[in-house]
């Protein structure tokens, strides 16, 4: 009787439908579907509308890249390390960074602790790795500063130890090169409203502020090549707040000087927006720093000197999630090491 039952319940299990989930066309259609099956790029979905259910094919070409994605995840229904890395290599090829970081911790939870679980790690880090060095040169190719300084931050907090500091050096170096163009971009619209005469004196004037706040990028981006080091990485953040705070102390001197003067004015903001944005980054990059060494404490403390300023800071309040998990997670340090979740700073 019990072998019977035991029978009984698991083919009424296998014949439950799949859990139903929300998908969205690239034409922005949505429907809420059950995947029933995919072969060779194409889904078969049972449809649920008001007016009744239907089961069609459509290719994964025809969803936007989320909605296929999740499509992939119920078709294959992952439980081995196999699957869950192969979904990670498809995420990221879609650009889908919080997904792809999920889809390594389940996988690294699904290599146990046997004999080659060690070496499973070993190779999802390695291929992390790579895979966002590789993001990084798409974007700044593609002079997606976003992009390449989201990736960037992920690298260098929960991935240092898979480059070397001059290799993150360099990283920041081709971020912060675009950084650059972009600034001298939006500084040369604005010159173009002077005179030669005047731009001359106007430089003069923000050369101060420039050279101040240079420092900070300066330490900042030695902040980044260091993240191996926490210490070192912290203590460097801190000379870039400091930086940036005196060329936020420059502008005002400057600004009061320029009262009447709405070019000088305009371009003393966008060098302020610069030092604050900066700032910010460099604060964030710590508190990122202290949490891979369980210091919960003080990361809050360099969050919350953000916040003191700017109460509604998202990418703040996004890292003060991130202390709160990982302080939960306790020594699981896989949570936070693929917690790839959207944020970051421009």
């Amino acid at each position: 009787m019990i072998p019977f039952l035991a029978t009984f319940v698991a083919a009424l299990i296998a014949a439950q439908d799949p859990a139903p989930i929300s998908v969205t066309t690239k034409d922005g259609k949505s429907a809420t579907v059950q995947v029933v099956s995919l072969a060779n790029g194409k889904a078969k979905l049972k449809i649920t509308q008001i007016v009744g259910e239907m089961t069609v094919t459509r290719s994964l070409d025809d969803f936007e890249p989320l909605s296929a994605f999740m499509i992939e995840v119920r078709a294959t229904d992952p439980k081995t390390y196999d699957q869950h890395f192969a979904l990670a290599k498809r995420a990221a090829a879609l650009d889908l960074l919080p997904q792809a970081g999920h889809q390594l911790r389940q996988a690294k939870k699904a290599a146990g602790s046997g004999a080659d679980a060690a070496a499973k790690t070993k190779e999802l880090q390695a291929w992390a790795a790579g895979e966002l060095e590789r993001m990084i040169g798409v974007a700044v190719a593609a002079h997606d500063l976003e992009k390449a300084s989201r990736c960037l931050d992920i690298l260098a907090t929960r991935l240092p130890e898979e480059r070397t500091e001059e290799q993150l050096a360099k990283l920041a170096e081709s971020v912060n090169a675009l950084r650059e163009q972009e600034g001298e971009a939006h500084a040369a619209k604005a010159a173009a409203k002077l005179s030669k005469d005047q731009q001359t004196a106007l430089q003069k004037k923000l050369e101060p502020i420039k050279s101040k706040s240079a420092k900070g990028d300066k330490a900042l981006s030695k902040a980044i090549a260091e993240s191996g080091n926490t210490a070192a990485s912290v203590k460097s953040c801190e000379s870039a707040v400091a930086a940036y705070k005196d060329a936020w102390k420059q502008a005002q001197e400057v600004l009061k000087q320029s009262e009447d003067d709405a070019e000088a004015q305009e371009q003393i903001a966008a060098l302020t927006d610069h030092a604050a944005d900066r700032a910010i980054a460099a604060a964030l990059h710590a508190a990122n720093m202290l949490v891979t060494q369980s210091d919960y404490s003080a990361a809050t403390e360099w969050v919350n000197k953000i916040l003191k300023f700017d109460p509604d800071n998202a990418e703040a309040k996004e890292m003060l999630t991130t202390i709160q998990l990982a302080s939960a997670a306790g020594s699981d340090r896989d949570d936070y090491r693929f917690g790839w979740r959207r944020g970051g700073r421009r």
